[in-house]
Parts: C-alpha cells; structure tokens; sequence
C-alpha cells in the first residue's frame, strides 16, 4: 500500500511540473532578458519569468490602449514598484513603467508598454508575433518604427529617439561632418553586426564609414541622424529644420 502510494505521489509530480513548464524555471536576472531566439524571428526580448514580451502598434510612448478584454488577452507586463528595474546585457535603450488605469505599473521598454500572449504556453513561445499585423516580439533593435500622431509611422534609434534624413546628403555618403554633426549625431554602430531592425519593417538597412571612422547607418542608402534639440521620445522638432531636413519614415 505504502508503495502504491510512493509511486502515485511520484507521478503527480511529473504531471504537475509538465503542466506548468514555466513556472519549473527559476526567474531570469532582469527585468527584460535575452532569452527568446528562433530561427525565423531572431534574438527577441522576455520577461523576468522567461515568458516572450510584446509590444502593440497601436500605442504610443507612454501610453497603452490595450485595456478591457485586451488586456485579458494581452496582459501587461507590470511590477510593484518603479525602483531596481534592470536589463541585461546587450539589449540596449531603456527600461521604466508607466501607471495604467486600473493604477498597475507597467513596464515599459524606450518608452513602448510591453504585454504578455495568453496563448504562449511555455518559455520560448512566440505565437502572438504579428497577431492582426498589430503585435510584435521586441527585439534589442538599433532602429525601429513607432506610430506618431503628426507623421504616422517614423524610425527611431535604439533609445526611442526620432530619426532624420539630410536632403543634402547623396545615397551612402553623409555631408553632414563637423558643426553640422554636433548639431545632428549620425546614428552609429560599433560593427555591422550591431545593426538590428524591427521585423516589421521594409527596406534596406546598411552602414558607411564616416570621415573620423564611424560607422553610420543608413536606411535605402540615406545617412540617419539625431537632433539635439529634440528632449523627449516623441519629439520631431528637427523636422523641416532648414527645408533639407526630414523626419525618416519607413
């Protein structure tokens, strides 16, 4: 009898943990990890509890719009409290929250509030990329689109900064050096395999090398820049600046 019981015991166990393959993990050192990769998809951005994050194209910085049975289906990423978030290692930009309605704190990455799928099952699913063309894995992007009340979608670097073609520049070569560049930082990348772009996005990304070494990314063979004066995600105000400068648009 007693071993009938051991034995019973023993295979709940395996049941228990084969139903909650999640939870069997212990939790990742961050707050965003480095923990999804697929063939199709790359390397892409998760929570502290493994599971696959997401963001969702009809946000914008700061803001959700995912409540109700949204968020039933899409549940966000939140935290007790704003202090101690952290992001590992080669996942560049930044990690903070925002207050939902319901008062929750939402973790956010550059700005962009991050969600869950309540049809991934286990670490390492990604079942929810590109649901209706609104939802998308975040990966550590050097560039990548955010809607923008004025411009619709634009690019933007890997804080969330907005991004800016110079109409004096030729296809692969910048002309924007000197004063001009310490008003307009060129958007550079240690190496080319340091260029990583959203997955929703078309076009040709590549680098040139700029006259001090460089190397500067560049979108269908326009040079990308920054503006100074522009202090928050959000802000265009480098746009039409001189009637050569524009922001970039995917």
């Amino acid at each position: 009898m007693m071993k009938r019981l051991v034995i019973l015991m023993a295979l709940a166990a395996v049941v228990i943990a084969a139903a909650a393959p999640a939870m069997a993990q212990d939790p990742l050192p961050h707050t965003l990890n480095l923990g999804g990769e697929n063939s199709d998809l790359g390397p892409f951005i998760v929570a502290a509890n493994g599971m696959t994050l997401y963001t969702f194209k009809r946000d914008s910085f700061g803001v959700t719009n995912c409540t109700g049975n949204c968020a039933q289906a899409w549940p966000p990423y939140t935290v007790e409290s704003a202090e101690g978030l952290t992001v590992a290692e080669g996942i560049p930009g930044e990690v903070g929250t925002i207050e939902r309605p319901d008062g929750a704190l939402q973790v956010t990455y550059n700005g962009m509030p991050l969600y869950f799928w309540q049809n991934d099952a286990e670490i390492g699913d990604a079942t929810g990329h590109n649901f209706r063309t609104a939802w998308l894995v975040v990966r550590p992007a050097t560039v990548y689109a955010v809607p923008n009340a004025e411009h619709g979608f634009m690019l933007v670097g890997e804080r969330g900064f907005t991004l800016y073609t110079f109409a004096n520049d030729e296809p692969g070569v910048s002309n924007c050096v000197d004063n001009c560049a310490n008003n307009w930082p060129p958007l550079t990348v240690p190496d080319a395999n340091a260029l990583i772009t959203s997955l929703d996005l078309p076009g040709i990304f590549s680098t040139i090398e700029r006259p001090d070494g460089t190397l500067q990314v560049t979108y269908n063979g326009d040079p990308l820049y920054y503006w100074v004066q522009d202090m928050a995600r959000g802000d265009t105000t480098g746009h039409l600046r001189g009637d050569v400068w524009f922001v970039a648009l995917p």
